[in-house]
C-alpha cells in the first residue's frame, strides 16, 4: 500500500488541544482507493442564458491587488502550511449528546472565531464565484473559509468583506452530526456574538457549506488546499437547515426537474436537501459555469426546462 502526504505539516496548539485531521491518499490492489482531490476547473461560464447579469468582468482586478486585498485580514491568519483542509477541535463535553444545545453551537462559533484570529485556522482565500456573481454586488467579494471538525460537529467559518469594504464580516456555519440528518446552523457573528440569520444564509446554502469556486484561476491564494477543502465538503452527510422544520411553508414547493432531485430531494434518502425558488442564485450561477450537475452539462432541453422554471418561481 502507498501512503502519500500532499502538504507539509502544520504544528498543533496544546493550548487549545488542537490538531489536523490527517489528509492522505491510500491505493492498493484492493477497492479501498482514495483518489487524490482534482484541481478545481477554471471559471468559465457556458453562455446557457440562465444568468441574469453578464459574468462580471475582472480583468483590470490584478493578482498583486488580490494578494494585497487578501492580507488585509492579517497576513499571519492565512497560507498556511497544513497537511489537512480542516482543523480537529477538542472532544466535545457531552459525549452522550443527541442533538447540541443553541448555547453549544454558539460557543463552537465563536471557538473557531477565537481560532481564525490567532492564526490557527487553514483558510481557503480566494474570491468567490457565487458571492461576487450576486446581482446586487458585482465587484470582488473577498472571502478566507476555514473548516473544523470534531465528532459531533463540523464547522466552517466564513470572513468575508467586499473589496471596497474596510472591516470583515464573520459567518458561521455549524452542522450538528449527533441528528440524523445533520441539522445546520447559519450565524452571523457581532460583536455581541453569533446572531442566527438562517434565511438570508440559505439562499446559497441550501444543504450547507458549498464547493469553493473562484471567480478566477488565480484569484485563490492555494489551488491544492482549495481542491482538499471541496473534497472534505463533497463528502459531508446529509443535513438539513434548522429553521425549515419550523417553517416550511416558506419556501414554496421544491424544484422537482429530474436532473435535479437525483440528489436535492427531501427523500430523507437523498445526497443532498431539496432546492426552492430561494435558492435561483447559486443555481443560475453553478449551471452556468458548468459546476452543476457535478457530473455532466445539462442538455440544452434540460437547461430549456430550467430555465422556465427559474422564471416562473423567481
Amino acid at each position: 500500500m502507498m501512503l502519500r502526504r500532499l502538504r507539509l505539516a502544520f504544528a498543533a496548539s496544546g493550548l487549545l488541544g488542537l490538531t489536523l485531521v490527517p489528509f492522505t491518499v491510500h491505493s492498493d490492489e484492493g477497492n479501498q482507493e482514495q483518489k487524490e482531490p482534482k484541481p478545481v476547473a477554471p471559471a468559465v461560464p457556458t453562455n446557457t442564458g440562465l444568468l441574469l447579469e453578464p459574468p462580471l468582468d475582472l480583468s483590470d482586478f490584478t493578482y498583486e491587488t488580490f494578494v494585497e486585498m487578501m492580507s488585509s485580514v492579517g497576513p499571519e491568519k492565512i497560507r498556511k502550511p497544513w497537511t489537512s483542509p480542516v482543523v480537529l477541535l477538542p472532544r466535545h463535553t457531552r459525549a452522550d449528546a443527541k442533538g447540541l444545545t443553541a448555547e453549544e453551537v454558539k460557543a463552537y462559533m465563536m471557538q473557531t472565531k477565537t481560532l481564525f484570529d490567532k492564526g490557527k485556522a487553514i483558510p481557503v482565500s480566494d474570491v468567490g464565484l457565487i458571492s461576487t456573481q450576486e446581482d446586487v454586488i458585482r465587484r470582488p467579494m473577498l472571502n478566507h473559509i476555514s473548516g473544523f471538525e470534531n465528532d459531533v460537529v463540523r464547522v466552517y467559518l466564513l470572513v468575508q468583506k467586499t473589496s471596497s469594504d474596510q472591516d470583515w464580516g464573520y459567518y458561521s456555519i455549524v452542522q450538528d452530526l449527533t441528528v440524523d440528518p445533520a441539522l445546520d446552523y447559519y450565524a452571523h457573528i457581532r460583536e455581541s456574538g453569533p446572531h442566527f440569520e438562517g434565511q438570508s444564509c440559505y439562499k446559497c446554502h441550501s444543504s450547507g457549506p458549498l464547493a469553493i469556486h473562484p471567480t478566477r484561476e488565480d484569484l485563490v491564494l492555494d489551488a491544492p488546499l482549495n481542491a482538499a477543502f471541496n473534497q472534505h465538503i463533497a463528502e459531508q452527510p446529509r443535513s438539513r437547515p434548522h429553521f425549515l422544520t419550523e417553517h416550511p411553508e416558506d419556501h414554496g414547493e421544491p424544484l422537482t426537474l429530474k436532473f435535479c432531485v437525483r440528489c436535492h430531494t427531501q427523500d430523507k434518502d437523498g445526497d443532498r436537501d431539496a432546492l426552492f425558488r430561494t435558492h435561483s442564485h447559486p443555481i443560475r450561477v453553478l449551471v452556468d459555469f458548468g459546476y452543476m450537475p457535478p457530473n455532466r452539462r445539462l442538455k440544452p432541453e434540460e437547461i430549456a426546462e430550467l430555465k422556465a422554471w427559474l422564471e416562473v418561481n423567481s
